[in-house]
């Protein structure tokens, strides 16, 4: 019997992490580096989980060589992605402000409730996919949905940072802070259709 992948934990998750963002920038409580850090994150969840599915559920797999040489490569691409995401975005780019860069190294270590319990869900939709998995046809690789968007997130990033230069840094009012709901849209946008192309997917197993 195959049981399809339970996408209602991942669309809530994204419902969660929109709703959470959406109150970060209301707050003013939100910067680049948070929402490209979170994106990473997410992506690495998902690749410890699909090694954890090699390891654990190594039968379970349709293709476990593929499985594993996938998850490598997204691994290595993601550790690339970290070094930028905090050299430029966390250090580089509010190297002129204190207190940004002091809010940066915040998230990098925890310490942004928002951050966390967006991350919380991640973690948690994980969980609930990992032990609802029955038969696993589709991996994650460095062309999936969630890696473009981080992918071209970082491009955005670097673009915005120009175009907007002083205003785009130090959020000091509301148009600066709208800067992030590109970031947001260009997420759920390709989330859907990784969720939608893993359920049309799991119906031909």
């Amino acid at each position: 019997m195959i049981i399809q992948r339970p996408k209602i934990a991942e669309y809530l998750s994204l419902f969660v992490m929109t709703l959470i963002t959406v109150l970060a920038i209301y707050n003013k409580q939100i910067t680049v580096f948070y929402i490209l850090y979170l994106f990473w994150w997410d992506e690495f969840l998902k690749t410890v989980f699909d090694r954890l599915r090699y390891q654990l559920k190594r039968n379970q797999l349709v293709n476990a060589v593929v499985q594993l040489s996938n998850t490598k490569s997204r691994l290595f691409m993601l550790m690339i992605y970290l070094v930028f995401i905090i050299v430029f975005f966390g250090l580089i780019l509010d190297w002129n402000h204190s207190d940004l860069v002091l809010s940066n190294f915040e998230i990098f270590f925890f310490k942004n409730a928002l951050f966390n319990f967006s991350l919380l869900t991640f973690l948690l939709r994980e969980i609930y996919k990992f032990r609802s998995d029955s038969h696993i046809g589709l991996t994650h690789h460095l062309l999936s949905p969630g890696v473009i968007t981080l992918h071209v997130s970082l491009i955005l990033g670097i673009l915005l940072s120009f175009f907007l230069k002083k205003e785009f840094i130090v959020f000091e009012n509301y148009v600066a802070v709208l800067a992030i709901i590109p970031f947001l849209i260009l997420k759920l946008f390709f989330e859907i259709k990784e969720i939608q192309y893993k359920q049309a997917d799991t119906k031909k197993l």
